[in-house]
C-alpha cells in the first residue's frame, strides 16, 4: 500500500459529512412521519447546502479522480465508470426534485409534507450504495493506480474546485446537520 492517498482520504472525510446529512434527513423524514411542526425555511436550507455540496464539490471532486483513474489505466473491466458517471446523473435528478420539494414545502402547498419525505427517502436510499462502490472500489484503485504527481495534480484540482464553490459550503451543512442532528453528549 503506497503512502500517498491524500486525494482519497478528503473524499473519505467528505463521505462522513455527507453520511451525517442523510442522518439528519432520516429525522426529517420521521418527524414529517410524526406531523411535527419543523422550521420549513431550516428545512430548505438544508436540502440546499446539501445539493450545493454535492454537486458543486463532492462531485466534481470525485469525477476529476475518475478521470485520473482512467488515464492512468484504470479499465472498465477493473471499476464501472460508466455506472458511477450514470449514479452522478442520477444523483442530479434527485437534488433537482429535493430542491423543488423544498421550495414547495416553504411555500407550504398542500401534501408537501408528504413529497418531501419521498424526495428525502430517495436520497437517502441512493447514498449508501454509491458510497459503497467509491469506498470499496473507487479508492482502492485510484490508492493503488496513482502516483505521487498524480496525487498533487488532484489535491491542486481540489483547491481550485474549494476555490471556486468556498470552502464555506462544507461548513454551512455541518453547521445545518449539527442542527438538525445533534452530536450525543458525552459522559463527562
Amino acid at each position: 500500500m503506497k503512502n500517498f492517498e491524500q486525494c482519497t482520504q478528503i473524499l473519505r472525510e467528505e463521505h462522513r459529512l455527507i453520511e451525517s446529512a442523510i442522518l439528519a434527513f432520516t429525522g426529517i423524514i420521521k418527524d414529517l412521519g410524526a406531523g411535527a411542526a419543523l422550521d420549513r425555511q431550516r428545512v430548505w436550507e438544508i436540502a440546499q447546502s446539501f445539493k450545493t455540496y454535492v454537486q458543486r464539490c463532492h462531485h466534481s471532486k470525485e469525477d476529476f479522480l475518475l478521470s485520473m483513474v482512467r488515464a492512468r489505466g484504470g479499465s472498465a473491466a477493473e471499476y464501472p465508470f460508466r455506472t458511477f458517471y450514470e449514479e452522478h446523473h442520477q444523483i442530479q435528478s434527485l437534488l433537482s426534485d429535493l430542491a423543488k420539494v423544498t421550495h414547495e414545502y416553504v411555500e407550504a402547498l398542500p401534501g408537501t409534507p408528504e413529497s418531501l419525505a419521498s424526495s428525502l427517502r430517495n436520497v437517502v436510499d441512493f447514498y449508501p450504495g454509491h458510497m459503497w462502490k467509491a469506498e470499496h472500489l473507487l479508492f482502492p484503485l485510484a490508492d493503488e493506480l496513482l502516483s505521487e504527481a498524480d496525487q498533487f495534480v488532484l489535491i491542486q484540482q481540489f483547491g481550485w474546485i474549494e476555490s471556486v464553490v468556498s470552502t464555506d459550503v462544507s461548513e454551512e451543512l455541518r453547521a445545518m446537520v449539527a442542527e438538525f442532528r445533534p452530536e450525543p453528549s458525552r459522559a463527562a
